[in-house]
């Protein structure tokens, strides 16, 4: 990246920062008219209008900054966050297994346990988790892992005695 495109960009990175995204815009702009494969560029204006609640738009930025530079982890995390956002797991699921697959951080596991979650599968999203823990393990993991076990157990529970815990609604009376 030539110095004046960098400028650029860390300009508009400080504009995002001060939450002026529609100035940071216009510098990634000015960046993409100088060089249209500017792959930060594009990914930073993803992050802009996606903070403006422009999340197609975001995508499309996230989709040409992967074409300018297909290796960019920055932009296919931020491609699975707002799809996540935007409910479309089975989509952020096939960018997060792709991020997985490569050398992940706890988070990118994390990040997949939330979509796993979204979509059902909670022994995977268990299975994500733990994969967290190993990688860096902390507090905030052990408690997502024990929550989301509390979660399933309930579950496995409501199945067994078809719906009715005890003391919830069964006519016995219990609350205990």
């Amino acid at each position: 990246m030539r110095s004046k495109e960098k400028v650029l960009v860390h300009k508009g990175m400080d504009r995002v920062k001060r939450e002026e995204y529609q100035e940071a815009i216009e510098l990634f702009d000015q960046v993409l008219e100088m060089n249209p494969a500017n792959a930060d560029a594009w990914n930073n204006k993803g992050v802009a209008l996606f903070q403006m609640g422009q999340a197609e738009g975001a995508l499309t930025c996230y989709d040409e900054a992967l074409k300018a530079d297909p290796e960019s982890l920055e932009a296919r995390r931020n491609r699975a966050f707002v799809l996540r956002g935007m409910g479309r797991f089975e989509e952020a699921l096939e960018v997060y297994e792709e991020i997985v697959a490569g050398e992940p951080e706890a988070c990118d596991f994390r990040n997949l346990a939330s979509v796993l979650v979204g979509m059902g599968l909670l022994e995977e999203a268990l299975g994500a988790l733990m994969e967290a823990a190993h990688l860096e393990p902390s507090i905030a993991v052990e408690r997502e892992i024990e929550a989301l076990r509390r979660v399933m157990m309930e579950i496995a529970v409501r199945a067994q005695f078809g719906g009715l815990i005890p003391g919830e609604g069964d006519g016995s009376g219990r609350t205990d």
